[in-house]
């Protein structure tokens, strides 16, 4: 039931959507081609009488201009001329030679010009070498052009429907033309010449020579109106185009005229297809529809069953992908899901027993952390314990109470638990996420520099020799106090650790590939066993298990130093080298170029 429903709708949007289609297509070219077509010929008129204008403003040759006009002419089916406002001919056609049908030549070998100014013969059947005789009007003072009003070929009879009063109003000064009455005459002949000018043609010339005489006679001002209008010819029942335009600042007068016929033509022959194509097409779209909508329901159908087996979490069916579409596609999702779906469950039961995983570890982190508390508890216990006994022997009078020696003692505990505090709440603030780096520029060099001078009365005691040879420059960017920090952790370190009369070595490299600067600092003839060597970051980690106040500390600096390098990205590290024990960290170097001094 599901499946003849999916294809029912599919068939029935197919053709839905293929008739409203073809209505709008012919509802559109019903109302809006041929107002388009005919505001598209205008246009192409209006633009190149502009340019006919413009050519005859600049005086181009009377060659150029004839040239332009017969393009024109004949990309836009027109028929040009400019004349003057006593309508004599000055560019484009001319209007009273172009109306030779065709050619008789009589038994004495002259030569008659046949006319027609309307078409008003059917011309169709003539064809050269045609026996002919012709009864007429003789039009010009040669004898040579002939109207005719009767046709004869064998016993074929061609008569016009009217004779034409073109040739006898407004041509009498012509010098083609006589300045008297046309007179009858009968001439037999062959044809010698196939009429070659179409009807359509004719019949522009004819309305064009109609609209000049009717628009003189109308005419009270010296220049005509610009415009563009449709005439529609009596002889040959088509509607033309007409266009004047006045040549600004001359006599002279731009006609034209194109005729209409296509389109009604292409409308008319449009209307009878698109009938017959509409019930030819239909066939054929019903067929497809009832073809492609059963082809596209079928998957739909088996995916539909696949999907309440998953549902049903039976995920032992899959879809057999037979096309690389959207349905092949969805086809390919639909097993993913399944596959995914079948993952997800097994993962989800191995979840469960890494819960269990997961919760041991918890307990051993609470035992670490319950560690941390017991390193800290332990070493503020030490200073505690030491001022405690020290304060309650001058109490009991054990101790002098005007002795300095022991306030100083009480005073070294009471700093040894202010500088643990300090070093803690740096480890706290260093691990919060809204810990923010206050960066700048500084020289890395005069940053250590600044740190030896402070400390270096602590390895004169003991003797030390610390190396190092500036080179140049380091300008690095980052917290300048908190780097301090990381060096003075790192030089009282290797002071601490490194025995009496040793070297402890620092320099500071460039590393042009990183543009960054490396610091590194070496106390010799100490080493960190290998298996100990990753844990000395850890907080109150001490290499020195005895907590011995020789070397002091709490085990929070490199601690400390860790959290600070981090947060710079820093690549930093420990390793033992031949001679000792190397601590290393690298900074970005910045360009001293737009540094102000």
């Amino acid at each position: 039931m599901q499946k003849r429903g999916i294809a029912y709708k599919l068939f029935l949007i197919h053709i839905l959507l293929f008739t409203s289609i073809f209505i709008i297509q012919i509802v559109f070219q019903s109302i809006y081609f041929e107002p388009y077509y005919i505001h598209k010929k205008k246009q192409n008129m209006e633009d190149f009488a502009h340019a006919i204008e413009s050519k005859i403003k600049n005086n181009e040759s009377t060659d150029t201009i004839n040239q332009y006009i017969s393009e024109m002419s004949e990309s836009n089916n027109a028929i040009i001329s400019v004349i003057d406002d006593q309508l004599q001919h000055h560019y484009g056609s001319s209007l009273n030679n172009n109306y030779t049908q065709f050619v008789v030549r009589t038994k004495d070998n002259k030569e008659y010009k046949i006319v027609d100014d309307f078409f008003s013969i059917d011309y169709k059947e003539i064809n050269k070498e045609n026996s002919i005789s012709i009864e007429g009007l003789l039009l010009d003072d040669k004898e040579s052009l002939v109207l005719p009003k009767k046709i004869k070929m064998g016993t074929r009879v061609l008569e016009p429907t009217e004779i034409s009063t073109i040739f006898f109003e407004g041509f009498t000064n012509d010098n083609d033309m006589m300045n008297q009455q046309p007179k009858p005459i009968a001439i037999e002949g062959k044809v010698i010449s196939k009429p070659t000018e179409s009807k359509s043609f004719t019949a522009q010339k004819n309305v064009l020579i109609q609209e000049m005489f009717v628009m003189m006679n109308r005419k009270e001002e010296q220049t005509f109106n610009n415009q563009i209008y449709t005439v529609r010819d009596t002889q040959t029942d088509i509607n033309n185009l007409v266009l004047t335009k006045n040549v600004e600042g001359t006599d002279l007068v731009i006609f034209a005229v194109t005729s209409l016929q296509s389109v009604d033509e292409v409308i008319g022959n449009l209307n009878q297809y698109y009938i017959i194509l509409f019930v030819f097409t239909m066939i054929i779209v019903i067929l497809i529809a009832i073809i492609f909508s059963k082809t596209l329901s079928k998957p739909l159908v088996k995916m539909s069953t696949i999907a309440n087996q998953i549902a049903n979490q039976n995920f032992s069916e899959k879809y057999i992908v037979k096309s690389k579409d959207e349905l092949g596609q969805m086809g390919e999702a639909l097993n993913k899901i399944s596959t995914n779906l079948e993952q997800k469950i097994t993962e989800l039961v191995h979840a469960n027993e890494k819960l269990a995983q997961d919760y041991e570890l918890q307990l051993k982190l609470k035992e670490k952390e319950k560690e941390f508390v017991a390193n800290v508890s332990h070493e503020l216990k030490t200073p505690l314990t030491v001022i405690n006994g020290y304060i309650k022997g001058i109490k009991n009078g054990v101790y002098e109470q005007n002795d300095l020696k022991y306030c100083e003692v009480i005073l070294d505990e009471v700093d040894r638990m202010t500088e643990m505090v300090q070093e803690m709440l740096d480890i706290s603030r260093l691990e919060s996420p809204i810990y923010q780096l206050t960066e700048s520029t500084f020289d890395l060099w005069h940053t250590f520099l600044k740190v030896y001078d402070k400390f270096k009365a602590m390895a004169d005691e003991k003797g030390l020799q610390v190396l190092f040879e500036i080179d140049e420059e380091a300008y690095v960017n980052g917290d300048i106090k908190r780097i301090e920090q990381v060096i003075t952790n790192l030089f009282v370190n290797a002071v601490k650790y490194t025995p009496k009369h040793n070297r402890i070595n620092i320099k500071i490299v460039y590393l042009k590939d990183f543009n960054k600067y490396k610091f590194k600092i070496e106390n010799e003839n100490i080493i960190i066993p290998y298996d100990e060597i990753e844990q000395i970051w850890d907080p109150f980690y001490r290499l020195e298990k005895s907590r011995s106040k020789e070397f002091g500390g709490s085990g929070l600096g490199l601690a400390i130093v860790k959290q600070i390098l981090e947060r710079h990205h820093s690549d930093f590290g420990v390793y033992n080298t031949e001679n000792g024990v190397e601590f290393y960290f690298d900074l970005r170097a910045v360009s001293t170029e737009y540094l102000d001094y």
